[in-house]
């Protein structure tokens, strides 16, 4: 696959050829920018290999969905699709996160088109796909509107970020 700058990328689905301390490298980069993301701390190794196996068990019985993108070996980004519990357990939570150098060169929006594709056909049955997304985080709106998503609710000061409250919003793909 091909980015809008050139860079060939791969994606693939999060497998045992994934090391843990590859995927930790890359989702502690992300935390270290203080970007947009519900995690604020970084993840040992051990929390790292614990989230491999759980996911990895969570794929196999056909509760959730992860890929990576992989450039020049490294990881770069990501994309996930998680099941509800219980009550809730025919909606699905899409994910996405991009590494620094890789934002706004059309990555996310080869990821989010995957995944909301592999979930239509591997994680039936679905009654809902949806997401949430910082209200300040105006690039991802603009692109999740361009894959059909629909904007349900805002949650005005949800969630901290620079020692600041901001909104919230769920989206729902139409």
């Amino acid at each position: 696959m091909q980015l809008r700058d050139g860079r060939k990328i791969v994606i693939v689905p999060l497998s045992r050829k994934i090391t843990p301390k590859s995927l930790l490298a890359y989702i502690n980069g992300i935390i270290d920018e203080d970007v947009y993301l519900t995690y604020d701390k970084k993840f040992t190794l051990k929390q790292q290999k614990e989230w491999c196996k759980d996911t990895l068990n969570n794929i196999k019985s056909r509760n959730s969905l992860y890929y990576a993108a992989i450039y020049n070996k490294k990881i770069i980004g990501s994309t996930s699709a998680k099941r509800g519990i219980g009550r809730d357990r025919t909606n699905i939570c899409l994910g996405v996160a991009i590494s620094k150098g890789f934002r706004r060169v059309g990555l996310g929006e080869i990821l989010m088109s995957k995944v909301i594709k592999e979930t239509k056909k591997r994680l039936k049955p679905i009654n809902k796909i949806w997401l949430t997304v910082s209200a300040p985080n105006r690039p991802a709106i603009a692109l999740y509107k361009k894959l059909g998503f629909k904007q349900v609710a805002k949650l005005k000061n949800w969630s901290k970020y620079k020692g600041k409250y901001i909104d919230v919003c769920y989206m729902v793909l139409k």
